[in-house]
């Protein structure tokens, strides 16, 4: 019975906080409902530092920005369910008070839903989290706000946040704005989702997998993914507390890399170490690059060899750069399929137990997380079966290698897993060494973004996102192009037999025709704790494809 009430305790509580969020929408709709005014629309088409210039010398009213910013969000969230908390009141009145001579002086700023904002819900998609507004900004958003930013919305997630999708039973689906029935991405889906419409110019994701970079490639955005203690993480809201073997970190995600660029430098400009005793105080380094590098490229991790269109984006930088004059080397890292055991039983060391504990009987979850949760907590002597069977009938070596030992940790096996992260970071520091390379180009994902549910079968296709995370490299996401549905399309008589598990689930969505018009984007690595030689990079590779007459098209410009 008990089970039963809880049931319906749950149920109620999405209605009721969908509701809400409806009620909210329909009160702003006489304001933000409007088309933009021609002033509106060249605020928000103005670059963050332009428009911070224009208010600090009191040209722009910081309400006004608003407005132009909260019309664009609003008309994303009909579109996209990419809302979570939508906060245009509170950001009024914050937009009257706010610091107009900060670097980001009236700047609009969106939240994954994750980021705890004083008097609002961070649910993350969980019914037990609604209706408990935090009391105290986190400290990123106190940094923000005292910089001049003015939250105005959060943005949708996963719940666990382990899925590069963005569906939770709280808030729903985020679609993704270039195709209608593809995910925008996750765990900062709705983030991207808001950006890549047009809702917004800069967010704020976090990123333990690959949450701001595959969201960013999946629909068309620039972010850079820093080394843990760049940006402050403290006062925060998550669903895996205690879960340190993978560092999640804050990322701005923005339209353009201008933009992205402007807004971390913003960020370290305000000493973000006097705010989070998490992050190192590094000042930021002006960085003038060689005028030839030596450039490695991962083309293939041996576990998913990037689909067709994903090696196009990632050819067409090498290409640009060859051109350019740097030097093109193969990089072979230290095997990408330990990386990915490595890093993925770390992130599940208890098996979801936490991430599970809070959800009410009837509470389903991304399917693609359920899984791997059901693989990882059966009986050790089934898997132990399973993965010889696997072995030695299938001889699938991949599957093999990600079966073994993924159960939940004991406290002694965490220990050792923690060893085996440190082993793998001083191996790849050598091979990264020895190979004498200043930067690392390789895609973020094998595919384009995935339909709905397509986690499902791609579960274990996160490696080219997740190696990095595991290394802690800062690494930057470029758009590159869209999906061609002829020039991207798998050759004739393609067939997945003979591939191994993971990279069988992960081809198993790949169909060109469909996904044409989707975004494709390129990772830029550097070594740890080098954001500002990355962003330099960025600059300079995306000069380098306008050199060759390639510029990625932003999705709904206004006009």
């Amino acid at each position: 019975m008990s089970c039963v009430m809880e049931y319906f305790k749950y149920k109620n509580i999405i209605a009721g906080k969908q509701k809400q969020r409806e009620e909210i929408m329909a009160e702003l709709a006489p304001e933000y409902g409007l088309p933009l005014t021609p002033a509106e629309v060249k605020i928000f088409n103005a670059t963050v530092a332009e428009t911070a210039a224009e208010v600090k010398a009191g040209l722009v009213q910081p309400i006004e920005v608003l407005h132009a910013y909260g019309k664009r969000a609003y008309a994303a969230q009909k579109e996209l369910n990419c809302l979570t908390e939508v906060i245009f009141k509170q950001a009024e009145a914050q937009a009257a008070v706010c610091n107009k001579n900060g670097p980001l002086a009236g700047i609009p700023i969106s939240f994954k839903d994750t980021v705890s904002i004083a008097g609002v819900d961070s649910t993350l998609g969980y019914a037990r989290f609604a209706n408990k507004p935090v009391q105290q900004d986190a400290t990123l958003v106190k940094l923000l706000k005292d910089a001049g930013a003015v939250p105005y919305c959060k943005t949708n997630i996963p719940m666990t946040l382990l899925s590069y999708e963005s569906y939770n039973n709280v808030w729903g689906r985020s679609e993704n704005p270039h195709v209608k029935g593809y995910s925008p991405g996750g765990s900062s889906g709705g983030e991207a989702a808001l950006l890549a419409y047009g809702g917004g110019r800069v967010g704020m994701g976090t990123d333990v997998a690959g949450s701001v970079r595959v969201p960013s490639h999946f629909s068309g955005l620039y972010t850079v993914r820093s080394s843990y203690g760049r940006i402050p993480r403290a006062g925060n809201t998550t669903p895996t507390r205690g879960q340190d073997g993978i560092t999640s970190i804050y990322s701005p995600m923005c339209r353009s890399f201008v933009d992205l660029e402007y807004v971390f430098k913003s960020i370290i400009d305000m000493k973000p170490w006097e705010y989070d005793y998490t992050v190192h105080p590094i000042p930021w380094r002006e960085i003038t690059l060689p005028a030839k590098l030596k450039i490695g490229v991962l083309a293939d991790d041996g576990v998913v060899t990037p689909a067709p269109a994903c090696a196009r984006a990632l050819n067409t930088v090498v290409e640009a750069l060859r051109k350019q004059g740097h030097e093109i080397v193969p990089f072979v890292p230290p095997s990408p399929l330990e990386a990915l055991k490595i890093a993925t039983q770390l992130i599940c060391a208890d098996a979801g137990r936490m991430a599970t504990s809070w959800l009410y009987p009837g509470e389903k979850i991304d399917k693609g997380v359920a899984k791997f949760l059901f693989v990882e907590r059966l009986p050790r002597f089934v898997k132990t079966i399973w993965s010889l069977w696997v072995k030695y009938v299938q001889k699938d070596e991949v599957l093999y290698t990600m079966l073994n030992n993924w159960n939940e940790k004991t406290q002694l096996e965490y220990m050792d897993l923690i060893m085996e992260r440190e082993g793998y970071r001083g191996a790849f520091f050598t091979a990264w060494k020895e190979s004498g390379i200043d930067f690392l180009v390789t895609v973020p994902n094998a595919t384009p973004a995935l339909p709905h549910d397509g986690m499902f079968e791609a579960f274990g296709s996160v490696g080219y996102a997740s190696m990095f995370n595991l290394v802690d490299h800062s690494s930057g996401l470029i758009p590159i192009l869209k999906v061609d549905k002829e020039i991207d399309a798998l050759p004739a008589g393609f067939s997945t037999k003979g591939m191994n598990y993971i990279a069988r689930g992960a081809y198993r969505n790949y169909d060109a025709t469909k996904m044409a018009g989707l975004p494709v984007g390129v990772q830029i690595i550097g070594r740890r704790l080098e954001e500002e030689k990355v962003l330099k990079m960025m600059a300079r590779t995306i000069d380098a494809l306008k050199d060759i007459g390639v510029e990625y098209e932003l999705l709904n410009e206004v006009e």
